[in-house]
């Protein structure tokens, strides 16, 4: 009987499904992996804005992640960050039980106007999650705040290229920054590792910006290295996957478009 690899998917429930767990698993099943969803927090918001974020318990949410875990092989996991310090030691103290699984971590940026006030979940995740992670998925922005939430460094106006040579020397295997600066209209994502720049990666950039890129991403590249591809080539494969979603953007409510990722599953002239 066949069966395909499996992703572990920990992220919140996002009624929009621009992010968390629902779009982690549409992703994942487009790219032929079979998700395995645990919600760690519950988003109030629409596609205009977020009102709040509310963690469920610890407990809960690693009680239900290792049942899976001890149920069904898992090839990698995808956790995106919870914005709770108790929850992000849970997660951290559950992953390092499972270390044959990469860890591709997701660290949102801003999403809430509390975010910027309440950083300490950044610098549990640099001491806990950071030396754990194989790929961490972030934008100049989430890079910023992790440096200054917890690194020994005063200088909190580094320039970008900084950033992620200092995120691996906290830990992380490779650090995928995401819309580095380019020319014109172009978006720039550079892979770092641990000797520095391993590639870039330029697309064309849309004007506007959709929900959810990011999301996107990091769930295309677990499913990627769920798949058996290495981390650059993971990359790669993740970026067309996200850009291409990305470009086929849906109008769903009043606010900010959300990605097609079912783009492939539609009539060429639906999505005229």
């Amino acid at each position: 009987m066949h069966r395909p690899p499996a992703v572990l998917a920990l992220s919140s429930a996002d009624p929009t499904s621009a992010s968390g767990v629902t779009a982690d698993a549409v992703t994942l099943a487009s790219m032929g992996i079979y998700p395995l969803c645990v919600v760690t927090e519950v988003c109030l918001r629409d596609t205009a804005e977020v009102d709040a974020r509310v963690a469920l318990d610890g407990e809960l949410v690693v009680d239900q992640a290792r049942m899976v875990l001890e149920d069904v092989p898992v090839a990698v996991i995808k956790l995106t960050l919870p914005g709770s310090v108790d929850l992000v030691a849970a997660l951290a103290e559950l992953i390092s039980d499972y270390p044959d699984a990469p860890l591709i971590l997701e660290v949102p940026g801003q999403v809430h106007d509390d975010d910027a006030a309440e950083d300490e979940h950044l610098a549990a995740a640099l001491e806990l999650l950071l030396p754990q992670t194989t790929v961490l998925v972030v934008d100049a922005s989430a890079a910023q705040r992790l440096v200054a939430a917890g690194l020994d460094d005063e200088d909190h106006d580094l320039d970008g290229n900084d950033l992620p040579a200092l995120l691996c020397d906290a830990g992380a295997g490779f650090v995928l920054l995401l819309g580095a600066p380019g020319a014109g209209q172009q978006a720039v994502h550079v892979l770092h590792g641990p000797s520095g720049v391993v590639q870039r990666d330029v697309f064309e950039r849309v004007s506007a910006p959709a929900l959810g890129f990011a999301a996107s991403v990091a769930a295309a590249l677990a499913g990627a290295m769920a798949l058996g591809r290495d981390e650059s080539l993971a990359v790669k494969e993740a970026l067309q996957y996200a850009h291409r979603a990305d470009a086929e953007r849906l109008r769903m409510g009043m606010g900010l478009p959300v990605p097609d990722r079912m783009f492939w599953a539609r009539p060429a002239e639906a999505a005229q």
